[in-house]
């Protein structure tokens, strides 16, 4: 007894993983980029703004405008009998002006003017004086030591996840690959290269074959258009198949169970249906194996 009660408390905390943690990690991942945004961005931007305001007459002016706050009120003024007195600007006090402003500075104007200046941006680079300006502080970027390293491949991540035309598969396949006898699952992306098609006298595709689990990255290959097969499924379905390693086949590609017979030593894994975990739960429930 004791050790079905371990198992099943096993199986239950397995199940409550699989449920929550897929919530957990996309939390966490939106808090990182937030608290990043907020740091990096948002922070800034305030402390421009607020500079604006403190060391500026037209900030001075806007601050009692909308804040209420006159920085030449007597409240803020250090009295003539005191041995700090000064003259003009130096004779306020800016630390109680500062501390005020903190106080009525909701921070969500940062995080305003923060998307305007990004959507200002975008307008600017889009444009023929634009692109030329990028351009040319690209190419100054590439002449430090260091940041000619970095500052390329952190360009390449930011454009795969925020790039505007994303690439569609329309048609699996599967190839020989890495050599004869072995087939690789992969995507027709094109009709290959006009120069390797003269050479090898045949017509070559571009098949990409991407990696388990992580279908997002993979390698581009030129596979003989005789060799390629195509495969009757989805890309959807062809996507579960490699990030489960094999082990999720569509329902139109699988084979009889008496083939299983062939391979009993070879334990192929399966994925458990609800069925099969509520018989879990329960011993004598009958079971559903194979």
């Amino acid at each position: 007894m004791p050790s079905l009660l371990k198992s099943r408390l096993a199986r239950f905390f397995k199940r409550g993983l699989r449920a929550l943690l897929p919530t957990v990690l996309t939390i966490g991942v939106l808090v990182i980029v937030y608290n990043f945004f907020a740091q990096y961005v948002v922070a800034p931007v305030n402390q421009g703004i607020e500079a604006f305001l403190l060391d500026t007459d037209p900030g001075n002016r806007l601050l009692e405008s909308v804040f209420a706050i006159d920085v030449h009120a007597e409240t803020y003024r250090i009295p003539a009998t005191n041995p700090d007195y000064r003259v003009g600007r130096e004779n306020i006090r800016w630390d109680q002006v500062r501390k005020d402003l903190d106080e009525k500075y909701p921070t969500i104007i940062g995080f305003l003017v923060a998307l305007i200046l990004v959507f200002v941006a975008g307008f600017f680079l889009a444009s023929f004086v634009g692109r030329r300006v990028l351009s040319r502080f690209e190419a100054g970027m590439a002449r430090f030591p260091v940041v000619k390293i970095i500052y390329p491949y952190a360009r390449q991540v930011v454009e795969f996840l925020m790039r505007e035309r994303t690439v569609k598969f329309h048609t699996v396949v599967a190839v020989p690959y890495p050599r004869e006898g072995v087939y690789a699952i992969g995507f027709l992306t094109g009709l290959g290269f006009r120069k390797l098609n003269e050479a090898t006298g045949d017509t070559c595709l571009n098949v990409f074959v991407p990696s388990s689990p992580t279908p997002i990255t993979g390698w581009v290959i030129f596979v003989p258009a005789k060799d390629v097969i195509p495969l009757p499924i989805t890309v959807d379905e062809a996507a579960r198949f490699c990030i489960s390693g094999g082990v999720i086949v569509p329902e139109s590609q699988q084979n009889p169970e008496t083939i299983l017979d062939r391979f009993r030593n070879l334990q192929i894994p399966t994925i458990p249906s609800p069925a099969d975990d509520e018989a879990e739960d329960d011993p004598q429930a009958p079971s559903t194996s194979v």
